[in-house]
């Protein structure tokens, strides 16, 4: 029997991938989609087993974010950049045509009761800009990885940022997204 794995990877097996170009959603196991639309681009994420996906398109540019495991088949071709999460801060910025974006990432280490406070308000009911996927628990910790992701929609600009837990390290991935079409 195949079975999916539900338990996410070490956040140091995690990377952000940066391509000019759209993935193919079977590439990935996906739990949650949303898409977004305005006069002048469209954008869809995707809450993945083991993080993200944004893709953003404005005319015939497009820039995707990927947070996953390092693991993941990311194709090659117009691969912008990959981005081991081994610092725990860092910022990206590219230019693709008339796309700029950019990125702030961290990983924060917490202790178990700053934990579970952040779990417990992450898994309540997100409102409508909001995505929410929780996981199951890898047995060692009663309570599951969580996926949370928070969009604002700009006339020019798509903000998004992405909550991902690793309860086994009580760590916190942290992503902020800024794609911004320019004139």
């Amino acid at each position: 029997m195949f079975m999916l794995m539900s338990i996410r990877p070490k956040v140091s097996e995690h990377a952000l991938f940066v391509l000019g170009r759209s993935i193919h959603p079977e590439l990935m196991q996906l739990h949650k989609t949303r898409h977004y639309e305005r006069s002048n681009y469209r954008a869809k994420i995707d809450i993945i087993s083991d993080g993200h996906v944004v893709t953003f398109t404005s005319g015939q540019s497009t820039v995707t974010e990927v947070v996953c495991s390092s693991m993941q088949l990311i194709p090659q071709r117009r691969r912008i950049g990959a981005h081991l999460f081994r610092n725990r801060t860092a910022q990206i910025v590219e230019r693709r045509r008339n796309i700029e974006y950019q990125v702030d990432y961290q990983h924060e280490q917490v202790g178990p009761g700053v934990f579970w406070m952040v779990h417990q308000q992450l898994a309540s009911e997100p409102n409508e800009h909001d995505l929410l996927q929780n996981f199951g628990s890898s047995g060692r910790i009663p309570m599951g990885a969580i996926s949370f992701v928070h969009v604002e929609q700009r006339e020019r600009q798509f903000l998004v940022q992405a909550l991902h837990t690793f309860p086994d390290d009580y760590l916190i991935l942290k992503s902020f997204s800024t794609f911004t079409v320019e004139t």
